[in-house]
């Protein structure tokens, strides 16, 4: 163990008990792991007071996302992982940030509900990283994202203060709604502990259906058509491979035989035939995660997406590019090949091959991928670095993962 990591942890140690010890043997950085809000607090103002490094750690499935060097301290909320309470009658729930989703979600269908996403690697991530990273998944059709489902939340500002935004219950308007802010900030504003929910009740039964074709570009007409009708779309997605596209369509099956039914007509009309689907399906996105690939998350227009789903797919020659579009206008994409036409690729997405409106995001580069040919445009990042400078003036929450 490094000299200086020995004396980090002695002098937490002698703070905060058991609760620091080093990340490894040989680790320049030091693991927290506090057993409660109160002690999140108390370890943050003292990395505050010491100009000390952090980096909340939730699961750690999404820890590569952003950029950053090893902080001194990794802060793990893993402890911080029970459903405090589920007043199931009001459709909420409160639950600390480190609980795993997977976990939530089975506590909550005791009582018929859940919370309306999907996010990557459910077993594993928690619920304070999915908020961190925004990740709502395909079931934002539906529910909506991350920023309609989060109704209150509690935090910890980067030198110990005790925060709280929003309410318990869904009708609650109380100024500016931090949680909002907070979301997709990844750690960089505050660490995140516990989070007030809005509830839906579970579909009795859902049917998964596929649509194969060519190229994306051949699905505009019949998702315009599913939208303009009555069908009760859980999620609506395209998965493109370079070898075919697919939509994937999963409906709710309240009235199974009359929506299996209108979609097979709108499905003929197009010329296309239509398929039943696995449950196994629903991990497509999760797949596209490989360490060798470089991975973007774009949002367009909804009415954009199968035009930018064509466009992904013809990017660049040199490279495999794979992609999950959803109907809402976002889109994961996958790009597997040569460094350079990674990043050749990466400025051609955003210097004007697909709409002004559209946005961004390197979310994992592949190892070789150059970090300085992938800064943020400058009008972001002026933005970005005044709100860090209010929440964090020393910076010391997840240097380096934006700026």
């Amino acid at each position: 163990m490094h000299s200086f990591v020995e004396s980090w942890v002695r002098e937490a140690t002698a703070h905060f008990g058991e609760t620091v010890s080093a990340a490894s043997p040989n680790a320049e950085s030091v693991l927290a792991s506090p057993i409660d809000v109160e002690q999140v607090s108390k370890i943050l103002a003292f990395a505050n007071d010491r100009r000390l490094s952090v980096v909340p750690v939730g699961g750690g499935t999404k820890q590569q996302w952003g950029r950053g060097a090893a902080p001194h301290i990794y802060l793990s909320l893993a402890r911080l992982d029970r459903v405090i309470e589920h007043p199931w009658q009001d459709l909420t729930c409160t639950v600390q940030a480190g609980c795993a989703w997977s976990k939530l979600q089975q506590a909550l269908a005791m009582h018929g509900q859940f919370v309306g996403l999907d996010p990557l690697f459910p077993e594993r991530a928690t619920v304070g990283g999915i908020i961190a990273s925004n990740d709502s998944g395909a079931l934002r059709l539906r529910y909506g994202g991350l920023r309609d489902l989060v109704i209150g939340m509690t935090l910890v500002l980067a030198d110990g203060t005790i925060a709280r935004t929003g309410g318990k219950v869904v009708k609650n308007v109380a100024g500016y709604d931090l949680a909002k802010l907070l979301t997709g900030s990844l750690g960089t504003l505050a660490v995140i502990t516990e989070i007030n929910f809005r509830l839906h009740s579970l579909p009795h039964h859902l049917r998964r259906f596929s649509v194969s074709a060519p190229q994306a570009s051949r699905f505009s007409s019949l998702l315009a058509s599913i939208r303009a009708s009555h069908l009760l779309a859980q999620t609506l997605q395209i998965t493109c491979k370079p070898e075919i596209s697919r939509m994937s369509i999963v409906l709710d099956a309240h009235a199974a035989a009359h929506q299996e039914e209108l979609l097979s007509r709108m499905v003929a009309d197009e010329g296309l035939s239509l398929e039943e689907m696995p449950a196994s399906s629903d991990m497509e996105r999760d797949a596209l995660f490989q360490a060798d690939a470089t991975v973007l998350k774009i949002a367009t227009m909804p009415a954009q997406v199968c035009e930018t789903a064509g466009l992904l797919q013809k990017v660049s020659p040199a490279l495999e590019v794979e992609s999950v579009s959803q109907a809402h206008g976002l889109h994961t994409v996958a790009m597997r090949g040569p460094s350079a036409s990674v990043i050749e690729a990466i400025h051609r997405i955003r210097s004007g091959m697909l709409h002004p409106e559209s946005t961004v995001s390197v979310l994992q580069m592949a190892p070789g991928v150059d970090v300085k040919a992938l800064e943020i445009p400058a009008p972001a990042l002026n933005v970005m670095q005044a709100i860090k400078q209010q929440f964090d003036p020393e910076n010391i929450l997840g240097p380096g993962k934006f700026f």
